[in-house]
């Protein structure tokens, strides 16, 4: 939000510039041609004199206290009425209550308007401009939409208030910087009150606004560039959010938030299947012409290289990256160095994850050896087990396999059924029949609707039933 008012070092100030300016004067307000310069009455230039000393002394409630009676006193259409709620909104926002100046400044505007004191604004004749007085009351009355228990109706209400000010910000014949922002946040500030629904329909107006704002100074400040980032997040635009978070963290390198968020942006247009106008594929790193949108992996990388997202976490999704593009040589040499190193947790998946990542280079002993290393970092876990016994089950090596599937289903696979009618089936290779009736009938006992399990019951059952023909007959 913009500070409102004067500062408090320049209310006392003020208070004397303007009253300088009206002195000497003997005509009264409603007498004074509608030509002439409108000037405080004599009675109030006597009434505001002992105000000096309670302003220079910042004794803000008694200062408010001697312009409401002054007020009191003054026609409330005349120019004194107007000078006096202008001055008493300037002494709340010394004093910090915002919200209550809203109504002196309204009084202010109102009065102003209706006698079109603001054509002379030159003179200083108001405590303060049109301008200003409309983004303060802009600002403040968005600010009290925003404030805690407020319903969704009194909302609404502040907020159409603010729309107006702002409306008549953006039309005037030469809008600032200033004006020109206010008038994209209160249009952004209705899109988004109702949190069930954005309107998309302002929220677009909301983004036309904030790139005005930014073409009207030649370094716009970065809240301007902050808006339009928001107002393009709610209407979705994935594309045009990564164009801006790329000038963003070019401008402002010290922001840490945009490296996540272009980051993140880019993980959106991969799942969407948008493409990315910065992807240029990784020819550099010699793995030839990729089909995948590179742009996160890039993104994240140059984040790094710049000293952010470099957390653990970080380091792992780089690493989970690569896998999922296939690159799994850049991925193993990322995770094999930071569980080295202590820059990627040592948890289980992600040992597990390096293993996978030697798989599918082919390179099966390598991940034996790895998933060798988590078992016993981990010596709980059923699933290592499971996945070496199962390696080995594919490469011909039906011992290990035996051992470490066995030794799976012994610490407790969630679903073993599968597991005990290999263990079956090997154990029948290898003709140890008892072993084999053991593991069946296990299996058939996990899950009784497998038709393996109950078919490996019964043709273990006839070869031991064969087996003890054959060596009673032999005896």
């Amino acid at each position: 939000m913009l500070h409102p008012f004067t500062s408090l070092s320049r209310t006392g100030a003020l208070f004397l510039a303007v009253v300088v300016l009206t002195l000497g004067v003997s005509a009264e307000p409603d007498r004074a041609a509608p030509e002439s310069r409108p000037e405080l009455s004599e009675k109030l230039q006597v009434g505001i004199t002992p105000l000096q000393a309670v302003v220079d002394a910042q004794k803000w409630d008694e200062a408010i206290n001697m312009i409401n009676d002054l007020i009191k006193k003054v026609d409330g259409s005349s120019y004194d009425c107007a000078f006096l709620n202008g001055f008493k909104a300037q002494i709340l926002g010394s004093k910090g209550d915002f919200i209550s100046a809203i109504e002196p400044l309204e009084a202010m505007l109102r009065i102003a308007d209706d006698k079109k004191f603001f054509r002379w604004e030159r003179d200083h004749v108001l405590p303060m401009t049109e301008r200003d007085t409309l983004i303060n009351l802009a600002s403040l009355t968005l600010q009290s939409a925003m404030a805690p228990g407020k319903t969704l109706v009194q909302q609404r209400a502040d907020i159409g208030k603010a729309h107006i000010y702002g409306r008549r910000l953006a039309n005037a014949k030469k809008p600032t910087i200033e004006a020109q922002t206010m008038w994209a946040r209160i249009l952004f500030s209705e899109a988004v009150l109702d949190s069930s629904k954005v309107d998309l329909t302002l929220m677009k107006q909301a983004a036309v606004e904030t790139e005005k704002a930014l073409y009207l100074t030649i370094k716009p400040k970065e809240e301007i560039y902050r808006l339009l980032l928001a107002s393009l997040q709610q209407l979705g635009d994935n594309e045009r959010c990564a164009e801006l978070l790329e000038l963003l963290v070019q401008k402002f390198p010290n922001t840490k938030s945009y490296w996540p968020l272009l980051f993140n942006t880019y993980v959106a247009m991969q799942e969407s299947g948008e493409k990315s106008k910065s992807d240029t594929g990784k020819g550099d790193k010699g793995k030839g012409d990729m089909s995948v949108d590179l742009s996160a992996v890039i993104a994240l990388e140059r984040a790094q290289a710049s000293g952010q997202m470099n957390t653990n976490k970080d380091n792992f999704m780089l690493a989970g990256l690569y896998y999922n593009i296939q690159q799994y040589v850049f991925a193993a040499e990322l995770l094999e160095k930071g569980l080295s190193n202590g820059k990627i947790d040592p948890e289980q998946k992600n040992w597990e994850l390096l293993a996978a990542c030697y798989q599918q280079m082919g390179k099966e002993a390598r991940a034996i050896e790895i998933f060798i290393e988590a078992i016993r970092r981990f010596p709980k876990s059923s699933n290592l087990e499971l996945q070496v016994g199962q390696i080995y089950y594919n490469n011909e090596k039906r011992d290990l396999a035996y051992n470490h599937l066995k030794a799976a289903v012994t610490k407790g696979l969630e679903k073993p059924g599968q597991t005990l009618v290999l263990l079956a089936y090997l154990s029948l290779e290898a003709k140890r029949l008892d072993d084999a009736l053991t593991w069946a009938e296990k299996a058939a006992k996990a899950d009784p609707k497998s038709n393996d399990a109950q078919s490996l019951v019964k043709i273990v059952s006839d070869s031991i039933t064969e087996r003890n023909n054959f060596l009673k007959n032999k005896k």
